[in-house]
């Protein structure tokens, strides 16, 4: 059994990890002690992933996406179902493009939003809060936090199937925002 955090050891690190080591079992990805998520393999391939839920390969796209999830590797554990059967160099591949083309759309997005506001950072929401709940305006969910000083915007971004969060310095006007969200193909 290993355990650790994705910030010092990538998901494509720890899926060639268990394949080169034929490894069985799970591991449970956790934010503040919930598991979020779950890579179940057999013999080293890997047969099963649930993310939020989200399954298969979108959920190992997601998971790539993140660093500051904890993992817990179980030998133990008895996975519920296969729903992932692909080549191991494929999905390895296939991980490190999502995790660039969300950079450079992240990067996108973070310049856009700074010609007139101060943005702070645009990054991949890593889960802070235990659930995600958010108001729906013209059918676009997001969540919005104003401390008095920074303004947060978290939405899910169909681009890249993710969630992201948008820290300003300063409040937005929400004509922008909404203005943004309707550009964008969010998801419902």
């Amino acid at each position: 059994m290993f355990a650790g955090t994705l910030k010092t050891f990538s998901i494509t690190s720890l899926i060639q990890v268990c394949y080169n080591d034929s490894s069985s079992g799970t591991i449970a990805f956790s934010r503040e002690k919930a598991v979020v998520g779950k890579i179940g393999f057999e013999n080293g391939s890997i047969v099963y992933a649930d993310f939020l839920g989200t399954k298969g390969i979108d959920a190992v796209r997601q998971l790539a996406l993140l660093e500051k999830l904890d993992f817990k590797f179980d030998e133990r554990i008895i996975l519920p179902e296969k729903n992932i059967n692909v080549d191991i160099n494929f999905l390895l591949i296939d991980c490190s493009k999502c995790k660039d083309e969300a950079r450079e759309y992240i990067d996108k997005i973070g310049a856009m939003f700074s010609i007139k506001y101060n943005t702070d950072h645009v990054i991949i929401y890593e889960y802070r809060h235990s659930f995600f709940s958010c108001p729906e305006i013209f059918n676009i969910k997001y969540f919005e936090a104003f401390d008095g000083r920074n303004f947060m915007v978290v939405y899910l971004d169909k681009n890249i199937h993710a969630r992201i969060e948008l820290l300003f310095e300063k409040k937005i006007l929400t004509n922008d925002l909404l203005m943004f969200m309707k550009s964008k193909d969010i998801l419902q």
